[in-house]
């Protein structure tokens, strides 16, 4: 199955006979592919979809998803069809559940720490760690299953993620160094890469969770706000460092990037040139489909790719949500590769 992304203001897209048409106008070019292959189409900038494409992909189930240029979501279009109220309400009501959700929010929380901590000692190929720059880390997973509250776990998440950014830039080349996390907007390279990283893997977690019959915007972490799919936000945790991170720092070290395939704009923010935004979205589309070796819960060690991985996560949430014990969710805890 194939992930299209489109990142050409010039390309336009059609439907005939069971292929997708492929138009480069600025080329005078054209070719086809079997619809039949195609998962998601992700559009970034002012790229062309026929009226005839929307409706098979509607039709088909196929989701178009809009970004602008330097990878910000917009929106997306799907069918109605995987709709599910009844899960839903009881998603709902979970939510509500001030004890289910704490569960729930530690859970979350534990693998994301534990797999942000794996991921620094991992890369000891590229700098070693002192026992006391990773204290926090430790110190957090330690008080975790502690917290009474959302707010005092929230406050060792934080807490945690300082120490890892600041760790995180260690390993990275000179060139890329950044001094902590800055999302909204990007301000250095490296930042504006992650930002889009995470966008890429956010929509496609939103994507997995209606499909599943839940709704992206009731959670257990993170708060509930306008316009926020925040359970994404809240699933996305476990994979931040062991997924998305990672692969970032190895793009970083490839050669295929350099600080001036970035601009800033007038407000400061910086973003990723055009070319080097469709080197990456190519790059993590192939990172989404490696195997990693990951235990369930403290269970069985087994390996997932990142799409099977987060689509048994969900399963797990919802035999929580329905049995009403948080002690079913199942987050994922990467394991290294030369750990075997």
């Amino acid at each position: 199955m194939s992930h299209i992304y489109l990142m050409k203001s010039d390309i336009k897209l059609g439907f005939r006979e069971g292929q997708m048409t492929i138009a480069d106008l600025g080329k005078g070019t054209k070719r086809e592919m079997p619809f039949s292959t195609v998962e998601s189409i992700s559009v970034f900038g002012q790229a062309q979809l026929s009226t005839q494409l929307i409706r098979e992909c509607i039709a088909r189930d196929v989701p178009i998803i809009y970004y602008s240029d330097d990878g910000h979501y917009f929106g997306k279009v799907e069918s109605f069809d995987r709709i599910d109220p009844i899960r839903h309400k009881m998603q709902m009501y979970a939510s509500d559940d001030s004890t289910f959700s704490l569960g729930i929010a530690r859970s979350i929380v534990d693998a994301k720490v534990r797999n942000s901590l794996t991921y620094l000692l991992r890369r000891s190929d590229v700098y070693v760690f002192t026992d006391k720059e990773l204290q926090p880390l430790g110190h957090s997973i330690q008080r975790i299953q502690e917290c009474t509250s959302i707010d005092e776990l929230m406050g060792y998440e934080g807490n945690a993620a300082r120490t890892y950014f600041q760790c995180l830039s260690r390993l990275l080349p000179d060139e890329f160094a950044f001094s902590g996390r800055s999302a909204r907007p990007p301000k250095d390279p490296f930042n504006s890469m992650l930002s889009f990283g995470y966008s890429i893997y956010f929509r496609t977690i939103i994507g997995a969770i209606e499909r599943a019959g839940l709704h992206p915007y009731f959670s257990f972490l993170h708060q509930l706000k306008f316009g926020h799919a925040a359970l994404a936000s809240d699933l996305i945790e476990a994979f931040r460092a062991p997924v998305i991170d990672a692969a970032i720092v190895d793009f970083a070290w490839s050669g295929d990037v350099h600080p001036n395939d970035f601009y800033h704009n007038d407000a400061g923010a910086v973003y990723m040139k055009r070319g080097v935004a469709k080197e990456l979205s190519g790059y993590l589309s192939g990172i989404a489909l490696e195997k990693h070796a990951y235990y369930l819960h403290f269970g069985d060690r087994r390996k997932y790719s990142f799409r099977v991985a987060l689509d048994t996560m969900i399963r797990s949430l919802i035999i929580a949500i329905e049995q009403k014990d948080p002690s079913l969710y199942l987050p994922f805890l990467w394991v290294p590769e030369d750990r075997d």
